[in-house]
């Protein structure tokens, strides 16, 4: 009788946490285009609550504005907040997963690109609130900090199967890989300068490759 009876609770318990945690992404995709489109300051619980159609106090409970911003960002790079590495994303799963190096550099690209044009108001928005705001400063320090390990994983990785350029550190390589591929290049090229998506994955491929790989005799 006590099994039968904790069926029906296990049930009920597991409904609730698939609804709140459909809720809560409901929540951080809203505020993320709440950021996105009016920055930090711009941006109230009102109107992310009303975007993702749930009350003011559903917004609260989900954090406040300042982690909401952490929060929408790492769903939106990673599909999900709390410090997921963007490595384990099954895109970035695919691009490690490349035998070759060239090849896999040319899917670094294309994956950059894709997360670029997804998160790129995102990341400028926290990036610009960051210069106001030590907590949003030391969040933003933090996830810089994540992605540049990431990437020096990746180096390490592509100078294991060979073809990574060998006259310069790893870690250099890393570095130049981090910054070629990061949301500010983005946000000058296509958003300030207005260049096509297609335009701007053309340009990262070849710096990815003229960067990293080691030249042919």
């Amino acid at each position: 009788m006590a099994t039968e009876t904790s069926r029906p609770r296990r049930y009920r318990s597991a409904l609730r946490e698939e609804q709140a945690s459909a809720t809560r992404h409901r929540v951080l995709e809203s505020a993320g285009r709440c950021f996105a489109a009016k920055g930090f300051t711009g941006t109230t619980l009102g109107a992310i609550a009303a975007d993702a159609g749930v009350s003011v106090e559903t917004v609260q409970a989900h954090g406040p504005k300042k982690r909401l911003l952490l929060a929408a960002l790492e769903e939106a790079s990673a599909g999900v907040d709390g410090g997921r590495s963007i490595l384990d994303v099954p895109e970035a799963q695919a691009v490690l997963a490349e035998e070759n190096v060239r090849e896999g550099l040319l899917g670094l690209a294309s994956f950059a690109a894709e997360l670029n044009c997804r998160i790129g108001r995102l990341w400028q928005a926290m990036a610009a609130a960051a210069q106001g705001d030590p907590e949003i400063a030391a969040a933003h320090a933090g996830l810089q900090e994540r992605i540049r390990t990431d990437f020096l994983k990746v180096a390490r990785l592509l100078q294991q199967r060979g073809g990574l350029r060998t006259d310069i550190p790893v870690e250099e390589v890393a570095v130049t890989l981090w910054l070629l591929t990061s949301p500010y290049q983005y946000e000058h090229l296509v958003v300030q300068s207005g260049w096509a998506p297609e335009r701007y994955l053309g340009w990262l491929q070849r710096m990815l490759l003229e960067a990293a790989l080691q030249p042919t005799e």
